[in-house]
């Protein structure tokens, strides 16, 4: 089965979230970096360590996060020879928030995980839309 690693990119912080079977995502870390070389230095380890056949990045529909999104995927190329698909997404933090809010954790624990949650709602929709 294929392990599929997902970004929820974002100027500040970047989610991921990882799928090893192709079926479940669960969120695996929250990058915080705004530099893209040093977000990319920040994720080669994890592609390393997790070996992914592909790695899906979350685009929204518009603003500054469409070409952010897009110079990071040219930058993954450089270094990432599988398949790298900028996959559209729309309020996967807001998602991410409202799904963290009841789960009865401090907002201090909740703001911690809610990027790598918002990849997980991603990666999530991803895989439905392969099912489909």
């Amino acid at each position: 089965m294929p392990t599929i690693l997902c970004l929820d990119v974002g100027t500040v912080h970047t989610g991921l979230a990882i799928s090893r079977e192709g079926i479940l995502a669960e969120p695996l870390a929250t990058i915080f970096e705004s530099k893209i070389d040093k977000l990319i230095g920040k994720l080669l380890p994890l592609i390393v360590k997790t070996h992914p056949d592909t790695i899906v990045i979350g685009i929204p529909p518009h603003g500054p996060l469409v070409e952010y999104a897009d110079a990071v995927k040219s930058e993954l190329e450089k270094i990432f020879s599988g398949e790298i698909v900028l996959f559209s997404e729309d309020l996967s933090s807001r998602s991410a928030r409202s799904l963290l809010k009841v789960t009865g954790k401090t907002i201090v624990k909740r703001k911690k995980s809610e990027h790598q949650t918002a990849a997980a709602i991603i990666l999530e929709d991803y895989l439905e839309n392969l099912l489909s």
